[in-house]
C-alpha cells in the first residue's frame, strides 16, 4: 500500500472540498481516503449545450467524516511544527475523535 504524507491528505480533502474532481480523474490518494470513509461518490448528471445522450460522472465528494479530518489537518496546518509533521506519512485521526467523544 502507498504511503501519503499528511500535506497530500489535507491538499487532496482540501481539492475534494472546493472543487468537482471527476471520480475517472482522481488522484491516486483519493483511492486511500475512499476506503477510509472520507470520500465517495456522488452521482452527477452531465448538462451539454450539444442535444444528445451525456453520460453521468461519478464525483467525488467530501463525507462528514472527511470534513472533521479536514478540520483537524487544517488547524495541524496552522500549527507552529507543521513544517516538521507535513512530510510525516498520514495516519488516520478518526479514531482519536470517537475516543475523546467517549470521555
Amino acid at each position: 500500500m502507498t504511503t501519503y504524507s499528511n500535506e497530500a491528505v489535507l491538499e487532496a480533502l482540501r481539492r475534494a472540498q472546493y472543487r468537482q474532481v471527476p471520480w475517472a480523474k482522481r488522484p491516486n490518494v483519493f483511492a486511500l481516503l475512499r476506503a477510509l470513509g472520507l470520500l465517495e461518490l456522488a452521482r452527477q448528471r452531465t448538462v451539454a449545450p450539444a442535444p444528445g445522450f451525456h453520460a453521468p460522472v461519478d464525483i467525488a465528494v467530501v463525507t462528514e467524516r472527511g470534513k472533521l479530518e479536514f478540520s483537524r489537518l487544517s488547524r495541524d496546518e496552522r500549527a507552529i511544527d507543521w513544517d516538521l509533521r507535513r512530510t510525516e506519512p498520514y495516519s488516520f485521526g478518526g479514531q482519536e475523535a470517537v475516543l475523546e467523544a467517549r470521555v
